[in-house]
C-alpha cells in the first residue's frame, strides 16, 4: 500500500482501497449468489429425477400383467423343454407308483385295510422290497401324519413294520417321522404340516386321514383351497403325498366321500382302492383311475399270528372259486327259467284239453313268453327232443305221461 511517509495512507491510495473492496464486496455477492443458484438448480433437477421416476413408473396394472406375463413365460411347455422323468418311490411289477411333485390317493370302506396297506408301503420303502411292491429310492424319509387313531393305533403302525422287516428301532425311527394328531383341530393339521415338510424335508408323506384337514368334506371351496395347497406342497417341497380317505357308506358306491373326495381324485395322478375279498381276510390294493400305467392288483393277509404275509397266490385261488360259484348261480338260473317255460307249455295243453297244434301252441307261447316265433319254435323242437312233449299222429302236441299236468 502507499503511505505519505507519515503512516496515514494519502487519498488516493485511499480510494483505490475502496474501490478494491468494492470489487471485492461485489464478486462475493455475484459467487453466493451464483452458489444460491447452482444449489437451487440441483434441488430442482432431483425433484425433476423424482417425477420423472414417478412418471415413467409403470401403473399397478401394468406390474399386474408384467407378473403374469413372467408366470406364462415359466410354465410354457415346448418341444425342447427338458423336463426330467417321474422319480417314482414304489414300484408294482415294474408300474411306478407315489412320484415326487405329485399328489396320491387312497380310497376304501372303513376298515378295509387302507392303514395296512400303508403299513405295507413302509416296509418296502423301509427295506427295498416287500412282497410284490419295491422301493425306488435310497434311505428315503418318511412323514406319517395319523389324524385318525389313538397314540396307542398310531404306534402299532411301528410295531407291525418293524415286524414285517425286521429292522432295529433306531433306523425306523431315523426314517419314518409319525405324528399321531387326532386331538388336533382342522384348521391346526395344515400348518402342522408345513412345518414337518420344512423341517423333516422327507420323500413320501402319508396323510392318513386327509378328511380331518377340513371343517366339512363337502364344502367346495375349501376342499379346493387344500387339494391346491396339497398340490403346492408336494412340488415346493420335491415328494410326494398320499392321502387317505374314505369312500361312500353304500356298498356299490366306490367314489370317496363329499367335494374333497371330488376334488382329490381329479387332481391325484393315482388312486389305489383297497378292497377285502368277499367272505375272507385278504385284502386286495388295485388302481381304480390312473393318469399313467395302471398298477397291477397285490393282495395281503394275516397269518395265525397276525402278521401281515402275501396273499396273491389266495386272491387267485379265491377268484377262481368266485367264478365257479358265478357260472353255477348262472346254470341255476337257466334251468329254473327253462323248467318254468317247459311248465308253461304243459298248463297251456291242459288248459286246451290236453292236445293242440304245433301252429297254434307257437302262437300262445309267442304272447305267453313274450318270445319271437323262431325262438318259441326252438323250445318246443327242445321239449319234443327231450320227450316232455310229442306230436301223434294227427299233428298235435300232448304232454308226455310223466310231464302231463294234472286236471
Amino acid at each position: 500500500m502507499l503511505s505519505d511517509g507519515t503512516g496515514k495512507h494519502s487519498p488516493g491510495c485511499l480510494d483505490k482501497m475502496h474501490h478494491n473492496e468494492q470489487n471485492y464486496n461485489e464478486t462475493e455477492n455475484v459467487q453466493q449468489t451464483a452458489g444460491q443458484t447452482g444449489h437451487l438448480n440441483n434441488q430442482a433437477q432431483k425433484v425433476n429425477d423424482i417425477v420423472g421416476e414417478a412418471v415413467n413408473q409403470p401403473s399397478a396394472e401394468e406390474q399386474k400383467r408384467e407378473r403374469l406375463r413372467e408366470i406364462l413365460r415359466d410354465t410354457r411347455i415346448r418341444t425342447d423343454t427338458e423336463v426330467p422323468p417321474e422319480e417314482y418311490a414304489l414300484e408294482v411289477d415294474g408300474k411306478g407308483i407315489f412320484a415326487r411333485r405329485d399328489i396320491y390317493a387312497i380310497k376304501a370302506k372303513q376298515k378295509a385295510g387302507k392303514t395296512t396297506t400303508l403299513k405295507v408301503c413302509i416296509a418296502a420303502l423301509l427295506l427295498g422290497v416287500m412282497f410284490r411292491v419295491k422301493s425306488l429310492l435310497e434311505k428315503p424319509r418318511i412323514l406319517f401324519f395319523d389324524t385318525e387313531q389313538s397314540r396307542t393305533d398310531s404306534k402299532l403302525i411301528l410295531e407291525d413294520v418293524a415286524r414285517l422287516t425286521g429292522l432295529e428301532s433306531e433306523i425306523i425311527d431315523n426314517q419314518v417321522i409319525l405324528q399321531s394328531l387326532r386331538r388336533y383341530d382342522h384348521d391346526q393339521l395344515l400348518p402342522l404340516l408345513c412345518q414337518a415338510l420344512e423341517d423333516e424335508k422327507p420323500d413320501v408323506v402319508f396323510i392318513d386321514g386327509i378328511v380331518e384337514f377340513v371343517a366339512s368334506f363337502n364344502d367346495e371351496s375349501e376342499s379346493k383351497e387344500l387339494i391346491h395347497e396339497l398340490l403346492k406342497l408336494s412340488d415346493d417341497c420335491n415328494c410326494a403325498i398320499v392321502c387317505v380317505l374314505h369312500t361312500n357308506k353304500a356298498d356299490e358306491d366306490h367314489n370317496m366321500r363329499g367335494h374333497l373326495g371330488t376334488m382329490l381324485a381329479q387332481k391325484a395322478a393315482s388312486v389305489l382302492e383297497c378292497k377285502k375279498e368277499r367272505g375272507s381276510s385278504v385284502i386286495t390294493v388295485s388302481c381304480s383311475e390312473a393318469r399313467h400305467e395302471e398298477m397291477p392288483d397285490w393282495s395281503i393277509t394275516f397269518n395265525e399270528d397276525g402278521c401281515i404275509v402275501d396273499a396273491d397266490e389266495q386272491r387267485l385261488q379265491l377268484i377262481e372259486q368266485r367264478k365257479a360259484e358265478q357260472q353255477q348261480k348262472r346254470q341255476e338260473a337257466f334251468e329254473k327259467e327253462k323248467q318254468e317255460r317247459l311248465e308253461k307249455c304243459l298248463t297251456i295243453l291242459r288248459d286246451k284239453g290236453g292236445a293242440v297244434s304245433r301252429k297254434q301252441l307257437t302262437e300262445i307261447l309267442v304272447k305267453v313268453l313274450d318270445r319271437k316265433r323262431p325262438t318259441v319254435s326252438s323250445y318246443i323242437s327242445e321239449w319234443l327232443k327231450d320227450k316232455a312233449i310229442f306230436e301223434d299222429s294227427n299233428g298235435f302236441i300232448q304232454a308226455s305221461t310223466e310231464f302231463a299236468l294234472p286236471y
